[in-house]
Protein backbone atom coordinates (compact mmCIF):
# COMPACT_ATOMS: atom_id res chain seq x y z
CA UNK A 1 0.00 0.00 0.00
CA UNK A 2 1.14 3.70 -0.50
CA UNK A 3 1.89 5.38 1.94
CA UNK A 4 0.57 8.99 1.01
CA UNK A 5 1.44 10.80 4.74
CA UNK A 6 4.93 10.92 5.19
CA UNK A 7 6.29 10.69 8.65
CA UNK A 8 7.01 14.90 9.41
CA UNK A 9 10.83 15.82 9.33
CA UNK A 10 13.01 18.09 10.79
CA UNK A 11 13.47 21.09 8.53
CA UNK A 12 17.07 22.96 8.84
CA UNK A 13 18.88 25.32 7.49
CA UNK A 14 22.48 26.21 6.82
CA UNK A 15 23.28 29.83 6.78
CA UNK A 16 26.64 31.00 5.27
CA UNK A 17 26.90 34.82 6.11
CA UNK A 18 29.78 37.39 5.58
CA UNK A 19 30.90 39.36 9.01
CA UNK A 20 28.64 42.53 7.02
CA UNK A 21 25.44 40.24 7.58
CA UNK A 22 22.97 40.90 10.29
CA UNK A 23 23.16 37.31 11.93
CA UNK A 24 20.39 38.66 14.93
CA UNK A 25 17.83 39.84 11.59
CA UNK A 26 18.29 37.08 9.66
CA UNK A 27 17.70 34.30 12.02
CA UNK A 28 14.34 36.47 13.01
CA UNK A 29 13.20 36.05 9.26
CA UNK A 30 14.12 32.23 9.17
CA UNK A 31 11.72 32.37 12.28
CA UNK A 32 9.27 34.79 10.91
CA UNK A 33 8.69 32.22 8.15
CA UNK A 34 9.53 28.79 9.29
CA UNK A 35 9.22 29.01 13.34
CA UNK A 36 10.90 28.97 16.35
CA UNK A 37 14.48 27.91 15.95
CA UNK A 38 14.88 24.83 18.20
CA UNK A 39 18.47 24.06 17.64
CA UNK A 40 21.65 25.88 16.57
CA UNK A 41 25.18 24.39 15.98
CA UNK A 42 28.63 25.85 16.68
CA UNK A 43 29.46 28.44 14.05
CA UNK A 44 32.51 27.67 11.71
CA UNK A 45 34.76 28.98 9.34
CA UNK A 46 33.77 28.62 6.13
CA UNK A 47 36.80 28.03 4.48
CA UNK A 48 36.48 24.49 2.32
CA UNK A 49 35.49 26.70 -1.11
CA UNK A 50 36.19 29.92 -2.08
CA UNK A 51 32.87 29.79 -4.21
CA UNK A 52 31.26 32.61 -2.36
CA UNK A 53 34.21 35.09 -1.94
CA UNK A 54 33.32 36.90 -5.02
CA UNK A 55 29.87 37.78 -3.91
CA UNK A 56 29.80 37.63 -0.56
CA UNK A 57 33.87 38.27 0.70
CA UNK A 58 35.94 36.67 2.55
CA UNK A 59 36.01 35.62 6.73
CA UNK A 60 32.60 33.75 5.41
CA UNK A 61 31.33 31.80 8.68
CA UNK A 62 28.40 29.25 8.62
CA UNK A 63 26.12 27.60 11.39
CA UNK A 64 23.30 25.24 10.91
CA UNK A 65 19.82 25.90 13.19
CA UNK A 66 16.57 23.68 12.97
CA UNK A 67 13.34 24.60 13.60
CA UNK A 68 10.18 23.30 15.84
CA UNK A 69 7.80 22.83 14.27
CA UNK A 70 7.52 19.33 12.36
CA UNK A 71 8.11 19.60 8.82
CA UNK A 72 6.63 17.75 5.76
CA UNK A 73 8.91 16.70 3.28
CA UNK A 74 7.04 17.47 0.24
CA UNK A 75 7.51 21.31 0.83
CA UNK A 76 10.72 21.24 0.80
CA UNK A 77 10.53 23.51 -2.46
CA UNK A 78 8.45 26.18 -0.83
CA UNK A 79 11.42 26.49 1.80
CA UNK A 80 14.03 26.89 -0.98
CA UNK A 81 11.77 29.63 -2.54
CA UNK A 82 11.28 31.02 1.11
CA UNK A 83 15.07 31.19 1.25
CA UNK A 84 15.90 32.54 -1.94
CA UNK A 85 13.57 35.55 -0.94
CA UNK A 86 15.03 36.20 2.67
CA UNK A 87 18.65 36.03 0.29
CA UNK A 88 17.56 38.92 -1.47
CA UNK A 89 16.59 41.16 1.53
CA UNK A 90 20.23 41.16 2.39
CA UNK A 91 21.42 41.37 -1.01
CA UNK A 92 23.24 44.81 -2.14
CA UNK A 93 23.74 45.83 -5.60
CA UNK A 94 22.68 42.09 -6.88
CA UNK A 95 25.44 40.16 -4.36
CA UNK A 96 24.01 38.79 -1.67
CA UNK A 97 25.71 38.66 2.21
CA UNK A 98 24.15 35.32 3.13
CA UNK A 99 23.65 32.20 1.37
CA UNK A 100 20.40 30.19 2.84
CA UNK A 101 20.23 26.17 1.72
CA UNK A 102 17.24 24.51 3.77
CA UNK A 103 16.64 20.73 3.82
CA UNK A 104 15.60 18.37 6.13
CA UNK A 105 16.61 15.32 8.06
CA UNK A 106 15.25 12.58 9.44
CA UNK A 107 16.48 9.42 10.71
CA UNK A 108 18.25 7.69 7.51
CA UNK A 109 19.12 10.78 5.49
CA UNK A 110 20.19 14.55 5.05
CA UNK A 111 18.31 16.26 2.28
CA UNK A 112 19.38 19.07 1.30
CA UNK A 113 17.52 21.82 -1.66
CA UNK A 114 19.12 23.36 -4.58
CA UNK A 115 19.06 25.64 -7.27
CA UNK A 116 21.34 23.92 -9.71
CA UNK A 117 20.66 20.63 -11.20
CA UNK A 118 23.18 17.86 -11.30
CA UNK A 119 23.65 14.27 -12.28
CA UNK A 120 22.51 13.49 -8.44
CA UNK A 121 20.02 15.83 -8.02
CA UNK A 122 15.88 14.98 -8.26
CA UNK A 123 13.89 17.88 -9.73
CA UNK A 124 10.97 18.81 -7.46
CA UNK A 125 9.54 22.24 -8.87
CA UNK A 126 9.82 25.87 -9.59
CA UNK A 127 13.55 25.08 -10.43
CA UNK A 128 14.18 23.08 -7.45
CA UNK A 129 16.30 20.18 -6.71
CA UNK A 130 16.91 17.85 -4.37
CA UNK A 131 19.49 16.06 -3.03
CA UNK A 132 20.50 13.08 -0.43
CA UNK A 133 23.63 14.51 0.61
CA UNK A 134 24.15 11.84 3.80
CA UNK A 135 22.88 8.88 4.46
CA UNK A 136 22.68 7.74 8.15
CA UNK A 137 23.96 4.09 8.79
CA UNK A 138 26.13 2.13 11.19
CA UNK A 139 25.06 4.43 13.92
CA UNK A 140 26.20 7.66 12.02
CA UNK A 141 25.75 9.62 9.14
CA UNK A 142 27.84 8.68 6.31
CA UNK A 143 29.07 10.96 3.09
CA UNK A 144 28.42 10.59 -0.50
CA UNK A 145 30.86 11.62 -3.26
CA UNK A 146 28.79 14.67 -3.61
CA UNK A 147 28.25 15.97 0.48
CA UNK A 148 30.35 18.93 1.19
CA UNK A 149 33.25 19.04 3.25
CA UNK A 150 31.69 21.30 5.59
CA UNK A 151 28.79 19.06 6.76
CA UNK A 152 31.35 16.65 7.84
CA UNK A 153 32.60 18.90 10.08
CA UNK A 154 32.40 17.67 13.54
CA UNK A 155 30.37 20.88 14.85
CA UNK A 156 27.93 19.64 12.00
CA UNK A 157 27.88 16.35 12.71
CA UNK A 158 27.04 16.57 16.56
CA UNK A 159 24.36 19.07 15.51
CA UNK A 160 22.88 16.49 12.83
CA UNK A 161 23.11 13.57 15.12
CA UNK A 162 21.14 15.93 17.64
CA UNK A 163 18.77 16.72 15.10
CA UNK A 164 17.84 13.24 14.12
CA UNK A 165 17.54 12.30 17.50
CA UNK A 166 14.35 14.46 17.57
CA UNK A 167 13.18 13.80 13.92
CA UNK A 168 13.26 10.10 15.50
CA UNK A 169 10.76 11.48 18.04
CA UNK A 170 8.17 13.63 16.05
CA UNK A 171 6.54 9.76 14.87
CA UNK A 172 6.55 8.86 18.77
CA UNK A 173 3.32 11.32 19.21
Amino acid sequence: MIDLNPNPVKLICAVTFSPKAPLDDIVENLEYTFGLIDRRSDTIAFTHTDYYKAEMGSDLKKLLVSFEKPFHPEDLWLAKRSTIDIESIYSEQGKRKINLDPGYVEPSKLILASTKNFSHRIYLQQGIYAEVTMTYSNGQFNRLPWTYPDYLEKAFLKFLEIVREDARHLTDH
